[in-house]
């Protein structure tokens, strides 16, 4: 005799596990939400702003670093890419040895620059006097009604010049070459990256600003962030500057305050007092 109740729905077919590395299957556990965030009380936008605002005090700090010293925090960055499993995939296995290895080489050779140079970039602030001395010497001037040529090697002139001061004031290293190549391309990283990157990730979800106001980043799963969560949520800045920073002021008409990087890193920003 069967007692279950005619009125009740059949049950569900079982799941089949996923296969290792699968995706094109939807997986209800990525799309969880930690139950243990509910009424946790959200950060105000007022200290997300202060809080950045710190944090923009911090990275000009760090901007009088030498460059050695920012690449050899660059290739950590790289190497801690691939700390955690994130994935079950084979490719993420073989994109985490990517990423050791390439991190450790930038963090060897930058290592190797770093000997016998000094930490800070005393050249920013005390230019070569010589080289000024030198471009002061060599003043160009044009005549009343220039020609065509004489327009041409008073602009060549002007960039060999300007390019005189630079390296005095930067040096000319590999990574300034890099660096170069990397702003003309829009491929801007630097100590930015660097910082909210690592900081976010080692201090579970804190930088330096995020400790002053009392806020802290969580991942929506509770699952502990890693440094590709905090790399990729950095990343969601620059889809913030690209929105007209539209992106950054979604958090203060959204429902769990979250802004355009909380959304593409699956975070959200709440009080810790």
């Amino acid at each position: 005799m069967n007692d279950q109740p005619a009125d009740r729905p059949p049950a569900p077919p079982p799941v089949p596990p996923a296969a290792k590395g699968a995706s094109d299957r939807v997986s209800l556990e990525t799309l969880r939400v930690d139950p243990a965030l509910a009424g946790r009380r959200l950060a105000a936008w007022w200290q997300r702003a202060a809080g950045m605002a710190v944090d923009a005090v911090v990275l000009v700090v760090l901007s009088a670093l030498a460059g050695p010293v920012l690449g050899f925090f660059t290739g950590l960055t790289v190497a801690a890419l691939g700390d955690r499993a994130v994935s079950p995939a084979r490719i993420w296995g073989i994109f985490r040895w990517v990423f050791w290895i390439l991190g450790g080489a930038v963090m060897l050779a930058s290592a190797l620059l770093m000997t016998g140079r000094p930490i800070l970039r005393t050249g920013a602030f005390n230019v070569d006097r010589a080289v000024l001395q030198q471009a002061k010497q060599g003043e160009l001037t044009l005549p009343p009604s220039p020609t065509y040529r004489q327009l041409e090697d008073y602009a060549g002139r002007l960039a060999t010049d300007n390019q005189r001061l630079r390296e005095s004031v930067r040096g000319s290293s590999w990574l300034n070459v890099v660096a170069d190549v990397s702003r003309t391309f829009g491929l801007t990283f630097g100590w930015a990256g660097v910082y909210f990157t690592l900081c976010t990730a080692w201090w579970r979800g804190r930088t330096v600003g995020k400790l002053f106001v009392g806020t802290r980043v969580v991942r929506l799963d509770g699952q502990r962030l890693t440094a590709m969560d905090t790399f990729t949520r950095y990343g969601g800045y620059a889809a913030g500057l690209a929105t007209g920073l539209i992106g950054f002021a979604r958090l203060l008409w959204d429902d769990n305050r979250r802004a355009i990087e909380d959304r593409i890193a699956g975070t959200v920003v709440v009080r810790t007092r």
